[in-house]
């Protein structure tokens, strides 16, 4: 079980800091730096949360960190990147959601100790992560695209 735990800890910190406006397009090089310095911004602070020390404190962490990741996918989602890159920019915000979305489900899991809920949602949140990476690489990012 220890072992099991430290890696559900450390998963749901990484991919919460996964999940990292602007009126006019932007080039593709201000895009990736302003969603860079979103996500370097909102990772630190996912960071700098108090790390849970077990599987039971996982729901709270889960509460605390994803109005921050959710709060910055929504500013990445008001960047205007340049229209050829907007399909991909929009999928990769979408990927956010769905990592989101699969973090409820592990607080949830963790709340009733249910290990295989734990295990299938942290399947489908690394999934959504790694597409997530692809996708940020795909428009230049570094930061975002490190989930």
């Amino acid at each position: 079980m220890h072992g099991m735990r430290a890696t559900v800890l450390g998963v749901a910190v990484v991919l919460l800091a996964a999940g990292c406006g602007g009126s006019g397009r932007l080039s593709k090089a201000d895009y990736a730096s302003r969603a860079d310095a979103i996500c370097s911004k909102y990772n630190r602070a996912i960071r700098d949360l108090q790390r849970p020390q077990s599987i039971r404190g996982l729901p709270a962490f889960v509460d605390r960190a994803l109005p921050l990741a959710k709060k910055g996918n929504d500013e990445l989602r008001r960047l205007r990147p340049p229209k050829s890159e907007e399909a991909t920019a929009k999928e990769l915000v979408a990927e956010n959601d769905a990592i989101f979305a699969a973090m409820k489900r592990l607080r949830d899991a963790a709340k009733h100790g249910d290990r295989a809920g734990i295990r299938t949602a942290l399947r489908d949140a690394a999934t959504a992560n790694q597409t997530s990476k692809r996708l940020g690489g795909d428009l230049g990012l570094r930061v975002c695209a490190q989930g």
